[in-house]
């Protein structure tokens, strides 16, 4: 049993801090100070505390030292203020110092995300008042954010409002058999970003995006964040090329942001997944509607971002609007989603493969029936 567990203390009525730190000594004080009044987790090193915090929901607040092996203090920072777990982006990262740290590096930390400090050595009054000043007010944001529909550092509708607002949408154009579409985006290599320009410069940046997308859309359109840098529009009785020259113009909006770094211009834009559902519209498929959106989504990035992709379905009255239907696209919502996700393109995938299924020879059609076969 490693010693990060064996000096765990269990108990599940006090509050669960984290110690971060590669001193033995450093974590058995901590855990001799705040063992009375707290439940005490201790990590020896960045990358343990790291796996402890994305297992255990119940930290409410983690103490690092900058100095440490495998993974530092810094790069602590970075992982939780990245993360796209909103629990574990939020939580107090308390940074502690040691006479080898300089205010450079305090003042680093900060950029980074640091909540708080404290410096080594360290007294028992201290440390118990931040842990609890912390605890507490973490614990207050957690039960604001469990009942509030607004994402507080946007503005905008938060993940549950604005799932609640696509239900409203997916029924309201099913009653009028009209047509719907999903737009999600995201932040083109925000971790990078976040790395050069520091947590105020992020913050700032996701703000100015919520700022076009609000000027972007129409009243009655649904918006809203998603995760850290990805955000998702609901456009009801939007079709493709409505929807399609939205997306493109908030791309252009986007990239036309002028940030510089130490005299360097910074590269800043968004990629969009375009999903337009075909067939009669269910409240009940939302959730598939999502995944194709954030399908269409993965391949605007991984095409190099700054771009939309978009997949548009068959509409029900059997024409087939579609532009940007692909093999590949099928078979990566399959492989992701399973059967059920594509059903209702199967028809048109098979459609587009009749030509080449006609120009196969007899035998050829003949060996493919017998791999199907034992397939």
């Amino acid at each position: 049993m490693s010693e990060a567990i064996s000096e765990q203390v269990s108990d599940e009525s006090l509050t669960r801090v984290l110690l971060i730190d590669d001193s033995k000594v450093m974590r058995k004080s901590a855990l001799k100070m705040l063992g009375a009044d707290f439940d005490v987790v201790v990590a020896e090193d960045g990358e343990q505390g790291l796996a402890m915090i994305k297992a255990d929901a119940s930290i409410l607040v983690v103490f690092t030292d900058l100095n440490m092996p495998k993974i530092n203090g810094y790069q602590v920072l970075e992982a939780v203020r990245t993360s796209q777990d909103e629990g574990i982006r939020n939580l107090p990262v308390i940074v502690v110092t040691g006479a080898e740290n300089d205010d450079e590096a305090k003042e680093q930390a900060l950029n980074k995300g640091a909540t708080d400090f404290i410096t080594k050595p360290f007294n028992s009054t201290d440390l118990k008042a931040r842990a609890h000043a912390h605890a507490n007010y973490q614990r207050n944001t957690q039960t604001l954010q469990q009942s509030a529909a607004v994402d507080s550092l946007t503005g905008l509708g938060n993940e549950r409002s604005f799932l609640e607002q696509l239900d409203k949408d997916l029924s309201f154009v099913a009653r009028h058999h009209n047509n719907i579409s999903i737009l999600m985006l995201e932040v083109d290599d925000f971790n990078e970003l976040f790395l050069k320009i520091g947590r105020k410069g992020a913050d700032s940046l996701l703000q100015q995006v919520a700022k076009v997308l609000t000027k972007s859309v129409r009243k009655e359109d649904g918006l809203g964040r998603l995760g850290l840098a990805r955000f998702a529009v609901s456009l009801p009785t939007a079709g493709e090329e409505g929807a399609r020259h939205l997306a493109q113009r908030i791309c252009k909006a986007v990239a036309g942001f002028k940030a510089t770094l130490r005299g360097e211009s910074l590269s800043i834009s968004v990629s969009v997944g375009l999903h337009v559902p075909g067939g009669d519209i269910q409240v009940e498929q939302r959730n598939r509607y999502l995944e194709q959106a954030e399908l269409c989504l993965k391949k605007a990035i991984k095409a190099g971002g700054n771009q939309v992709q978009a997949l548009v379905q068959a509409a029900s009255d059997g024409q087939v609007p579609v532009t940007d239907f692909s093999i590949d696209h099928l078979l990566e919502s399959l492989a992701e989603f399973g059967a059920e996700a594509i059903n209702d393109q199967i028809p048109l995938a098979l459609q587009r493969l009749l030509p080449l299924w006609q120009a196969l020879d007899a035998d050829q059609r003949a060996a493919l029936q017998s791999q199907l076969q034992s397939a």
